[in-house]
Parts: C-alpha cells; sequence; structure tokens
C-alpha cells in the first residue's frame, strides 16, 4: 500500500455498496457505480481502490481548501481576522 489506508467497504443485498473510513460512512453507491466499484476492488488494491473512490489519494489537505492561502494576505493565519481581546474576571 502506497497511501491509503482505513479503508472498509460492505454490499448489501439491493446492491449498495458503502465504503467506511475508520468506521465513518465514507461513500454511498448505487447501479453501475457500486458495480465498477466492486469490480476495481476485485481487480486491483482494495485500499487504493477505496481511496479513489472516496476522493482520498493521499493528499494531506483539508476537503475544500483548494487554491486557500495561508499567507499574510489571507484570511486564515495572518491574526487580523480576530482581534487579541483581554478579558477581566468580574469581582464582587
Amino acid at each position: 500500500m502506497t497511501g491509503a489506508e482505513g479503508f472498509d467497504y460492505r454490499t448489501r443485498s439491493n446492491g449498495e455498496a458503502v465504503i467506511f473510513h475508520h468506521g465513518k460512512l465514507a461513500k454511498m453507491m448505487r447501479g453501475e457505480e457500486a458495480a465498477a466499484f466492486l469490480k476495481d476492488v476485485e481487480a486491483g488494491d482494495p485500499q487504493e481502490v477505496m481511496g479513489t473512490y472516496v476522493g482520498h489519494d493521499g493528499q494531506e489537505q483539508k476537503p475544500g481548501s483548494a487554491g486557500k492561502s495561508t499567507g499574510p494576505d489571507s484570511l486564515h493565519g495572518n491574526g487580523e481576522a480576530h482581534a487579541t481581546k483581554d478579558f477581566r474576571r468580574k469581582t464582587g
């Protein structure tokens, strides 16, 4: 195995195939997609195939963060989005 791991899949009597990643539902497939998935799992490395179908191919980037920068002009990472506040404890 090169990158993907922690995947497991189950087939259902109605033809669905369900992929789990570390015990959590990652993808549910029906019809032609489920049949193609099962064929691919039989032909190749199951962990890599499941990773490909789910969309995890060894990338460390979080979903939806493609193209976002953490440089000084980005919202995250520059510390200017939320100014620092000093809180005082109320007494009495």
